[in-house]
């Protein structure tokens, strides 16, 4: 197996998760039939697993792996003002305010969600188990994880396709638009600025977040043809497309 994509909520992994399709088109995406609780990759039947790659919103990581692990991470204020719109106004499963959305938030197990999703876990019978924040984050900085920035999607890619390269993997990451944006879902009026009251659920995400960009920034000045690289990238994207048949999900 190639990748595998642990896909973060409102954390442009549609987008990718498209773009995988097309190059494995016998990529799994396999979630966990009972709601938010983690999948381990021993719950996977081994015969499911001989696939090129697999996406998965609860997938926990491994510290180390053989195939490459691979997520994004996102400005964690914006991607709850994301996930708010899009559980309003789309899937239509909430009916809250922003404000009353943040509180919820402050006191769920899934406050600093992107960390947790990151975070190495313990499999455990209890529901929340596997949600759980371990400072221990360094592996996904190493060999065996790629991080991309969603604010930073054409870099990002640019990147994973150099780290695959390196692992003898030429694939095309190029994609045609983005996916599952909330961007132009419309407010009846404008929303206010509640960061420093999302805060507290969005401080070890934000710390994150900035670590992702400082080391982008780091890779990419070790590469001396980058800029070559995202212009060859960009004019891809402008002749990108994507598959025209629906990724199946197996529940287990």
């Amino acid at each position: 197996m190639d990748i595998i994509h642990i896909h973060g909520f409102k954390c442009a992994g549609t987008t990718l998760e498209k773009i995988l399709f097309r190059e494995y088109p016998d990529l799994l995406r396999v979630e966990n039939s009972h709601g938010g609780k983690r999948l381990f990759y021993e719950d996977i039947s081994p015969e499911l697993l001989s696939v090129g790659a697999i996406s998965s919103h609860l997938l926990a990581p491994q510290k180390e792996s053989s195939s490459l692990q691979i997520s994004l991470i996102r400005d964690p204020y914006k991607r709850l003002v994301s996930a708010w719109k899009f559980q309003k106004n789309i899937v239509k499963d909430i009916d809250e305010t922003f404000r009353e959305h943040i509180n919820k938030y402050k006191n769920s197990v899934i406050s600093n969600y992107q960390c947790k999703l990151l975070s190495l876990q313990n499999k455990g019978a209890h529901f929340n188990s596997g949600w759980n924040f371990n400072l221990d984050l360094d592996f996904i900085f190493g060999d065996s994880f790629f991080l991309g920035v969603v604010e930073r999607f054409d870099e990002s890619m640019v990147l994973l396709e150099h780290r695959l390269d390196k692992r003898g993997i030429q694939i095309d990451l190029s994609y045609p638009s983005i996916q599952n944006s909330t961007k132009d879902v419309k407010q009846k009026k404008e929303l206010n600025d509640f960061s420093k009251f999302a805060y507290p659920s969005t401080d070890a995400d934000t710390w994150l977040w900035k670590m992702a960009n400082d080391k982008m920034d780091y890779q990419i000045r070790k590469i001396p043809s980058f800029n070559d690289k995202l212009k060859n990238y960009k004019e891809r994207c402008e002749n990108s497309m994507f598959p025209k048949k629906n990724l199946n999900v197996i529940k287990i």
